[in-house]
């Protein structure tokens, strides 16, 4: 029972803390040109590669994020980084029970055991739903590249009343 309050509080407190933080796209300007520079990002088998080179881990793809600014896209990584956030605090429960045990009491086995595997379920769990969340990110990110630089128009040709279709780059600063 005390295991399970000192959990409470430390989610308790972790999701106060992350939820005063403020929001990354605040400064988001709705119909700003997207920047030549930003690169679409690939994904095999778990790994994510910007510019042919791969990412070391997901909390690398905050910088091209960032400089999209999709409220979208923001709000997705937010949420990758506050699961895993919180899947980290939760690794250290069994920690916190062991060192809160009274001195001079055993640690009772079922009890341990139910803390040790319960913590590996839900950080298992709340990273699983955590590269979800990342998935949904570059697959936003990269369908916000594409419909920023490529388009199709219909415009009549002067000096007929005929019409071409066409593929057209858009203006990007």
């Amino acid at each position: 029972m005390r295991s399970l309050l000192s959990f409470l509080f430390c989610c308790s407190i972790l999701g106060i803390a992350c939820a005063q933080r403020p929001a990354d796209s605040t400064f988001y300007r709705p119909g700003s040109p997207v920047p030549v520079h930003l690169k679409p990002i690939e994904r095999s088998y778990g790994a994510y590669f910007y510019g042919g080179k791969r990412l070391r881990s997901s909390h690398s793809l905050e910088i091209p994020f960032n400089e999209l600014n999709d409220p979208t896209v923001n709000r997705h990584f937010r949420s990758f980084r506050t699961l895993t956030t919180i899947g980290q605090a939760v690794a250290i429960v069994p920690l916190v029970y062991v060192l809160t045990r009274p001195r001079g009491t055993y640690t009772r086995s079922g009890e341990y055991w139910a803390v040790y595997f319960g913590s590996i379920g839900v950080t298992l769990g709340l990273s699983i739903v955590g590269n979800t969340q990342v998935r949904k990110a570059v697959t936003q990110y990269n369908r916000s590249l594409a419909n920023a630089r490529f388009g199709f128009s219909a415009q009549p040709l002067p000096g007929t009343t005929q019409t071409a279709f066409g593929l057209s780059l858009t203006q990007r600063l």
